[in-house]
């Protein structure tokens, strides 16, 4: 994938030259042809990024994908600051850069990235995954879409398991105690005014299970056991886009990529992305499925019950997002449902398999 900056900014810069000359440079048209015209529409639903489909048009026709995904930083400014104090908007064009070609996980072809760590600005080309739907948080999914999309984390886990080479990278590698203690400060400010804003919405339970949960953020953050791996942070229905059919999806938003604990992503999927009774039901084997996907890409030393430990330790994770996320960006009517749902259905997780005797000095509640 090309890295380079060259004024980009936001959709009204894209220019048929610009196109031309990226697409050309990842080899994705040939030099005898050319991009004659490119139409703009929002796509998606994303509260960090704007998203756009480019709708393009070549000399000679046909020479080229006939539309692209471009990603840019938000015209928001507490999105773009957001996005900037958390790297969100480097982590993704690095992760296209340097890791995307080195997993098995579907995901959209990368063609460009640039972004400019002192502003925040950035841009990501990416191939369009025409004809498909994104999936749904506020419905969930089914048993067989939730064990598919378990299939592409354990693509993404298992061949860089245990990496040094990932893990000396430090915009992946983003943990220690300076970053624990700014998460700690900046997520026990944000706090009261989340309750404030939804603590309405949310049962009696659920809230005081989220100030139990913050009051020892800072030792939850430090006892993350290993092993580690590239997780994606962020896997949940949102994030994966369907063709009819097919179960299987792709997946997208790289921005919340890091080095951290697998299952981490795993209990954030299941906790969020299947309603609070699919999950009960289904949840055992879902974890088995996982397992032997992540067994089936090379990664034999990891027990089944260790699995069971960390993802009880590390559904905590669900709320820590929740949180965070939807006091830090534009807010939105979809936006505030999805934050709700999403609190609702982890804190019930945390509940239903007795997480909070996994936290550092607690015991059940």
């Amino acid at each position: 994938m090309n890295v380079s900056g060259d004024g980009i900014r936001t959709p009204v810069d894209v220019t048929p030259e610009w196109l031309t000359s990226v697409l050309r440079a990842a080899d994705g048209l040939d030099r005898a042809a050319s991009v004659r015209a490119v139409s703009v529409e929002p796509v998606g639903t994303g509260q960090m990024a704007d998203t756009v489909r480019l709708t393009l048009t070549f000399e000679p026709p046909g020479a080229g994908p006939a539309s692209l995904i471009a990603k840019f930083a938000s015209e928001d400014a507490t999105s773009r600051s957001t996005g900037l104090m958390t790297r969100a908007y480097e982590i993704e064009v690095s992760f296209y850069a340097m890791v995307a070609d080195l997993i098995g996980t579907r995901m959209p072809l990368g063609y460009y990235g640039w972004h400019d760590p002192e502003t925040g600005w950035f841009v990501l080309l990416l191939e369009d995954v025409t004809e498909s739907i994104q999936g749904e948080q506020l419905v969930g999914c089914a048993p067989d879409v939730a064990a598919a999309a378990l299939g592409e984390m354990a693509a993404l886990h298992g061949p860089v398991w245990e990496s040094e080479k990932f893990q000396s990278w430090p915009w992946l590698n983003r943990s220690g105690p300076g970053s624990n203690e700014f998460t700690v400060a900046l997520v026990t400010s944000l706090l009261p005014g989340f309750i404030d804003r939804y603590g309405d919405q949310l049962e009696t339970p659920h809230v005081a299970l989220c100030e139990r949960f913050i009051g020892v953020l800072g030792e939850w953050l430090e006892s993350i056991p290993g092993p580690r791996t590239v997780t994606h942070g962020d896997f949940r229905l949102d994030n994966l886009l369907f063709r009819p059919g097919d179960p299987r999806p792709w997946v997208v938003d790289w921005q919340t990529a890091s080095w951290g604990l697998g299952t981490s992503d795993v209990s954030y999927f299941l906790g969020g992305s299947l309603t609070v009774a699919d999950r009960r039901i289904h949840e055992h084997d879902l974890l088995m499925t996982y397992h032997q996907e992540l067994v089936g890409q090379g990664v034999d030393q990891y027990p089944f019950a260790r699995l069971e430990d960390d993802y009880r330790l590390t559904c905590f994770g669900g709320l820590l997002m929740g949180i965070g996320a939807s006091m830090l960006v534009k807010r939105t009517e979809r936006g505030d449902a999805m934050f709700v749902t999403n609190v609702q259905r982890h804190a019930q997780q945390a509940i239903d398999i007795d997480a909070e005797a996994m936290l550092p000095g607690r015991t059940h509640a």
